[in-house]
């Protein structure tokens, strides 16, 4: 028969962080024992915490700000404003539009993703400041991922997807924020994709010390 404090205390052990599982009970608890309510961090630490939070949600804000504004002045084709003196009329400059959505949405994804993070690692006591630049530097790395495999898609460098669709505001702030959550995946698929173009780098036929040090019987 099973102690029932054994059972107990293996119940209660913090799980293995991971993705939470749809029918596991301890992913909704964090791990923790009934009625352990107390912060394990102390107040220096959820300084830190709430300045990245409120960094991701004013990074998010303004992008969605941005875009909100765009959406203005491409659809009601303004004739005065911000970016009608930055970029003209609308139709002529569509594919600015478009690009910038692109970007923008992708530093949303990058931020959004970032959050998710930020949340999961401080609920399940995983949070650590050398994850700090990591959380800053998403959200903008993401952008530039999302822009610049929208225009690897556009001038065909990149064949997976149409060229057309991208350009269309509406489809390329979708695709740059889908990119923007999963840039990283993004990064290492870029990346396999030029393994497979430009080949990797072969380091057998080099020569090493060891193979130029002469031999006794060849020194004499």
């Amino acid at each position: 028969m099973t102690d029932l404090s054994t059972t107990v205390s293996k119940s209660s052990d913090p799980e293995n962080f991971k993705p939470p599982g749809l029918t596991s009970l301890a992913s909704l608890t964090d791990g923790r024992p009934p009625g352990r309510y107390e912060s394990i961090y102390p107040w220096g630490v959820w300084v830190q915490i709430i300045i990245e939070f409120i960094y991701l949600i004013a990074a998010e804000l303004v992008c969605i700000g941005l875009l909100f504004s765009l959406a203005i002045y491409s659809v009601r084709m303004e004739k005065e404003g911000f970016f009608f003196n930055l970029l003209g009329p609308y139709p002529a400059s569509a594919p600015i539009v478009a690009y910038m959505s692109i970007g923008l949405s992708g530093a949303c994804g990058g931020c959004t993703f970032s959050l998710k993070w930020l949340y999961h690692t401080v609920a399940k006591m995983q949070w650590h400041r050398d994850r700090t630049v990591w959380r800053f530097v998403v959200p903008i790395s993401s952008g530039f991922v999302a822009l610049f495999s929208g225009l690897m898609i556009v001038s065909g460098l990149v064949p997976f997807l149409a060229r057309a669709p991208l350009m269309v505001p509406a489809t390329g702030a979708a695709y740059g924020f889908f990119v923007g959550v999963f840039s990283d995946n993004v990064l290492a698929a870029l990346q396999k994709l030029a393994n497979s173009i430009f080949g990797t780098m072969d380091t057998k036929g080099q020569s090493t010390d060891t193979d130029q040090t002469p031999t006794a019987g060849a020194a004499k």
